[in-house]
């Protein structure tokens, strides 16, 4: 006897999935808004449905940010030739940091087979456990309060960790010491609340924006340490060119209004006989290097 089901059994089980998934009309009009959607992007339903994607609420973006809500996006593509398509992109969540997602869209047909909307499924892509950003280290994880990423002693045990890594194996990586621009004229104009949402913002957009293998945690209060695994300064550059892009497409709400921010970066190698002191002075002198000319610059030496 087949199964039959009413709508609110479908909806039910919509509601409890995992990841987030949301539906559209041929006009992109957001129509069903999940629990996990909710979670993920910060937005409860009565905040977005109604709303169109073309809207920008998300602004939706890769990493090159190149904004994907125009003729670029999924959802849209989806409609127009019924093909399902799966994506690597990053959203804005409600409180301003980029979150990285995998999303994959598909067409709504009705019975008679003709495409009347859309469904498009996201889930993050960020390693939140601690330590599965950082396998080597051990014993017990500690979390700068404002940011929620590890905090300076965290983050020191994990440098030592990776130092004894490429003393023993060679396994190389880069260090990069991270800085929001303009922080004393925030801290002037907007107060010393705003500076914390801001680095909230920016905390968990790098932390979303870094691979697997990496980590960023709270150094100072003015600056983030990264610990890259990569091969090469060139990877490096990459990497930090990544990070500056992606902190410059957050916006921080406050106030009815929204903080833009930026960052500067400067970072170096690891080498042959490096201290963890002589590694953070050389990414530190790159950072002052980097922003002698101007903000929201990268430098790797």
């Amino acid at each position: 006897m087949p199964l039959e089901l009413n709508p609110e059994v479908y909806r039910a089980v919509l509601e409890s999935l995992p990841i987030g998934v949301y539906l559209t009309d041929r006009k992109r009009q957001i129509a069903f808004w999940n629990t996990s959607a909710e979670r993920i992007t910060g937005y409860l339903a009565q905040e977005v449905i109604g709303h169109f994607c073309p809207d920008n609420l998300l602004m939706h973006c890769d990493e090159n940010q190149l904004a994907l809500c125009g003729s670029a996006c999924p959802l849209a593509q989806t409609m127009q030739d019924g093909r399902a398509r799966e994506a690597n992109i990053f959203l804005r969540h409600k409180e301003g940091q980029r979150v990285p997602v995998r999303v994959r869209s598909v067409p709504v047909r009705d019975e008679f087979g003709v495409i009347i909307g859309a469904a498009e499924c996201f889930e993050e892509r960020s390693f939140r456990a601690v330590e599965k950003r950082c396998p080597h280290l051990r014993g017990e994880v500690w979390l700068d309060d404002v940011t929620e990423i590890p905090d300076r002693r965290t983050t020191l045990a994990a440098l030592d960790a990776v130092r004894e890594a490429f003393a023993g194996s060679q396994v190389p990586f880069g260090v990069l010491s991270i800085a929001v621009d303009n922080l004393d004229h925030l801290r002037r104009t907007s107060g010393c609340q705003a500076v914390n949402t801001v680095f909230y913002a920016v905390a968990q957009t790098l932390s979303g924006g870094t691979r697997p293998d990496d980590l960023v945690g709270r150094w100072r209060e003015d600056r983030f340490l990264a610990l890259v695994a990569c091969p090469a300064a060139e990877g490096l550059l990459s990497c930090a060119e990544r990070l500056k892009r992606l902190v410059s497409l957050a916006a921080v709400p406050w106030w009815g209004d929204r903080l833009s921010v930026t960052v500067s970066l400067g970072g170096t190698m690891v080498r042959p006989g490096d201290t963890a002191e002589s590694l953070l002075e050389r990414a530190e002198k790159a950072l002052e290097s980097a922003t002698a000319a101007r903000v929201d610059s990268v430098l790797v030496i």
